[in-house]
């Protein structure tokens, strides 16, 4: 079990980080990156640094899987006694048989989300279980939703603040 040193904290400002440092990757490949955080959202209990791993992860997967003209957005809003995250994107979404495995170690599901040309390192799956492990450290679940063809929709949550 990882044990993180936690804090409240802004998730606000780490969103509106995670934000600025994709745009350039976004506006290069035609891909919209929107974000909103709703009212109520912090302060969260979180290790700041841990928790921008999980964004980065989640992000930098769908806009790899997002082709130009899509969206990406990353959204924080209050779920009654939680923070709800979510990274929707309009991609090609996942297989209904790779939606299962999506948060294991290794696995990569290249099936139905094919990489494009430009990217180069295809990666060694292990982005997707990275964050399952650092959202449940924070005591919050993480689950996806997924329609090939239309996108997919990865959310965790995380503990508010006393």
């Amino acid at each position: 079990m990882l044990r993180l040193e936690l804090e409240e904290a802004s998730l606000h400002d780490l969103i509106s980080d995670t934000l600025s440092n994709f745009h350039p990757q976004a506006e290069s490949r035609g891909v919209r990156l929107v974000g909103e955080v709703s009212e109520g959202v912090y302060p969260v209990v979180m290790s700041p640094p841990k928790l921008q791993r999980v964004l980065y992860n989640l992000v930098s997967n769908a806009l790899r899987h997002t082709p130009a003209e899509g969206t990406v957005a990353l959204r924080a809003m209050p779920e009654g006694k939680v923070i709800q995250v979510e990274v929707a994107d309009t991609g090609e979404g996942i297989s209904p048989d790779d939606l299962p495995r999506v948060f294991e170690r290794s696995y990569k599901g290249e099936k139905s989300r094919t990489r494009r040309e430009e990217d180069v390192a295809p990666g060694a799956g292990l982005g997707l279980a990275i964050a399952r492990g650092l959202v449940e450290a924070h005591g919050g679940k993480i689950s996806v939703e997924s329609s090939l063809g239309h996108g997919s929709c990865f959310r965790f949550t995380l503990n508010r603040a006393s």
